[in-house]
């Protein structure tokens, strides 16, 4: 690991040998100048500004390659991601105190802030009863699709086939997603959702609802497959495939990533018919962990505890090739894994009961003793061909090329709390950036 110094003293000597033996003047070459957080800078990192939001910051901020901070977004509160729009909009995911919904990932409300920092909507989804949490994605009608814990009684659960050993907190919390249509005057229209209450299925008691035999329906969710925790399913991220209309989505506790039909209605979503699959909501296909549906058994299960599953595409092979960070796939080390879906020509997937789920096992993977989280992170490929990487609970960013070197490696300074849940590169060249020009100002990411 080295910092680009010694080019620059390379190129120097060179200059000076030429120099002895020629009078033409040659201006000598300026070296990079790099902030303290970089710890690797080599000459092929994607060109491009890093979105950040450090958990131990309310404020977001836009670092350029050499570690230094160009663009600062102030806010009160806290937020657990931030997504950039084309217009230059700041859409962040705030970290709001809740009382209801405990577990770590709630956030509450979505601000959307103008390049110049003021706020612009802001809407909160936080009552008893439900909560934003996690992640969200942007659709490019410029809606939101966000996720939803909704919070199920002792006695709606049972009525569904929980088991009641499994219900020592009293409470479920299934996951659902909502679209958002941000209006005027911090309004919001919910103009669809989809929810995992929708599509269970249980071998527990014959005379609850959603009875059947699991195996044979791998579209549906085992709402007794995880342990008594009410979080019993755990998305942690969201992406929006726009040339397949779908969504996927990445389930810790189930050790999977699911592909769902955005292009149903709302009714359709909570049945099993309609939309572009034919499907309704049902899963269109999962992959990760074939015993959260009853098949296989812990040699075939691929994803420990993932964060961050995104869409890289694939028309060559005509399949989906997904990306996702792999936290527990190893004792001391993450895993960045990219994923081959088999995909039909016309974007649905065969769905096959009492089978294991096709890939066997990623088409590429990475993994490094330096990189471990067995929290947060995320990984996305980038236009170039590199892979950015963030071991989100040291703050640590790596970019890897194709020949998987580290080419760029960033610590987030923050000092009440380095953790970063996820981070994202955009390109100089993004529509946000038309029109603006960027010095490194004078104040470290804080």
């Amino acid at each position: 690991m080295k910092k680009k110094i010694a080019p620059f003293l390379i190129s120097f000597c060179i200059l000076f040998i030429f120099n002895c033996k020629s009078d033409d003047a040659i201006a000598p070459t300026t070296p990079v100048v790099l902030n303290d957080n970089v710890a690797v800078y080599e000459d092929d990192i994607y060109d491009a500004y890093t979105l950040l939001s450090p958990l131990g910051s309310t404020n977001t901020f836009l670092i350029n390659n050499e570690g230094f901070v160009v663009h600062k977004w102030e806010s009160e509160t806290s937020a657990l991601i931030s997504y950039l729009t084309n217009e230059g909009n700041l859409v962040r995911a705030l970290r709001q105190d809740v009382s209801e919904f405990t577990s770590g990932g709630a956030t509450g409300a979505i601000e959307i802030l103008n390049f110049e920092g003021d706020q612009i909507w802001y809407w909160e989804y936080n009552t008893p009863n439900y909560v934003l949490h996690h992640d969200l994605a942007l659709l490019p009608n410029g809606n939101i699709v966000a996720l939803v814990w909704e919070y199920k009684t002792v006695d709606e659960a049972i009525a569904k086939g929980r088991k009641p050993n499994l219900l020592f907190q009293n409470k479920v919390w299934p996951c659902k997603i909502i679209e958002i249509k941000p209006l005027e005057n911090n309004q919001a229209a919910i103009v669809w959702e989809w929810s995992v209450w929708d599509h269970l299925i249980q071998d527990h008691d014959a005379t609850k609802e959603n009875f059947g035999i699991v195996a044979e329906h791998p579209e549906l969710i085992n709402i007794n497959f995880s342990a008594g925790d009410a979080n019993f399913n755990h998305l942690n991220s969201i992406v929006y495939i726009e040339e397949l209309d779908q969504i996927a989505v990445s389930s810790r506790v189930f050790n999977e990533f699911w592909l769902i039909d955005h292009s149903t209605t709302t009714a359709e979503a909570a049945s099993n018919l309609g939309g572009n699959s034919n499907k309704g909501g049902d899963l269109l296909y999962r992959w990760g962990n074939p015993i959260a549906y009853d098949t296989g058994n812990s040699e075939n299960q691929q994803l420990f505890g993932q964060h961050d599953v995104t869409w890289i595409g694939n028309t060559i092979n005509n399949g989906g090739n997904f990306l996702v960070f792999n936290n527990n796939k190893f004792a001391d080390k993450s895993s960045v894994d990219e994923v081959l879906i088999p995909q039909l020509s016309n974007g649905n997937y065969e769905l096959t009961p009492n089978t294991v789920n096709l890939p066997e096992t990623s088409i590429w993977s990475y993994d490094n003793d330096l990189i471990f989280s067995a929290r947060l992170s995320g990984a996305k490929r980038l236009p170039n061909g590199n892979t950015l990487i963030i071991a989100g609970g040291a703050g640590t960013l790596y970019e890897i090329n194709e020949s998987e070197t580290i080419v760029w490696q960033y610590q987030n300074p923050t000092t009440t709390n380095t953790s970063i849940f996820k981070a994202d590169k955009y390109g100089k060249n993004h529509p946000a950036f038309e029109g603006r020009t960027f010095t490194p100002l004078e104040i470290e990411v804080e």
